[in-house]
C-alpha cells in the first residue's frame, strides 16, 4: 500500500507542471516567447513513447502520468503557444496529426497483440482492471 501511495503522490506532483506552466502563459503571455518549441516536442515525444508499454502492462498510474505528459505538457502547452502566436498553424496541426496517428497506432497495436475486437478495450481494461465481458 505505501509504494502505491507515494508513487501515486509522485504521479500526481509530475502532473502538476504543465498545468502550473499553462497557468503562467495565460497570466503572462510575455513569458512564452521564452519557451523552446523544441523543449515542449522533447517532452511530449518521451511521454509519448511511454504509452504504448504502459498500455500493454495495464499500468494505470504509469499511463496516466505519461498521457498527461503528453496531452497537457506537451500538445497542451503547445496550443497556448499556437493562441498567443509563438508558433504558426501549420506547425500545431502537424504535431496533433502526428500525436492523433500515434496514439491511434498504439490502440490498434495494444489491441492486435491481446486479440481484442476493438482498439478501445485496451483503453477500458487499463481503467477497469478487467477485461469486458
Amino acid at each position: 500500500m505505501k509504494a502505491g501511495l507515494s508513487a501515486w503522490t509522485a504521479t500526481l506532483l509530475f502532473m502538476w507542471g504543465p498545468g502550473a506552466q499553462a497557468w503562467s502563459n495565460d497570466l503572462n503571455p510575455a513569458n512564452i516567447k521564452g519557451l523552446s518549441v523544441l523543449t515542449v516536442l522533447l517532452a511530449m515525444a518521451g511521454n509519448g513513447l511511454l504509452l504504448p508499454r504502459a498500455l500493454f502492462t495495464r499500468d494505470l498510474m504509469w499511463f496516466t502520468g505519461s498521457s498527461w505528459g503528453t496531452l497537457l505538457q506537451g500538445w497542451g502547452i503547445l496550443v497556448t503557444m499556437f493562441v498567443f502566436q509563438v508558433i504558426n498553424d501549420a506547425s500545431l496541426y502537424g504535431v496533433s496529426a502526428v500525436l492523433a496517428l500515434w496514439l491511434g497506432w498504439m490502440l490498434v497495436n495494444d489491441a492486435k497483440a491481446y486479440s481484442l475486437p476493438s482498439p478501445f478495450v485496451p483503453l477500458f481494461e487499463l481503467i477497469t482492471g478487467s477485461r469486458p465481458t
